[in-house]
């Protein structure tokens, strides 16, 4: 479902077939109206912009036995 356009996000495409699928129990029907809207107006912008800005969503390699690195690091 997720789409690389710029037409609409993840969240945006949930809350359309909330909207339009008529296979969908009531309780179907809602959860995927409520988490739609939600995420159309928060996660959909979030990750509009930091495509924008080429944020990168993958986590960077980065070698597990340097210990100088903070993810290695235990406080």
């Amino acid at each position: 479902m997720s789409k690389d356009n710029d037409k609409g996000g993840y969240c945006f495409d949930l809350l359309k077939e909330g909207l339009t699928d008529r296979d969908m129990s009531g309780l179907e029907r809602g959860w995927f109206i409520s988490v739609g809207l939600i995420g159309t107006l928060v996660v959909d912008p979030v990750l509009w912009v930091s495509k924008k800005l080429g944020v990168k969503n993958n986590p960077q390699d980065y070698d597990s036995g340097d210990s100088t690195h903070p993810f290695n690091q235990n406080y």
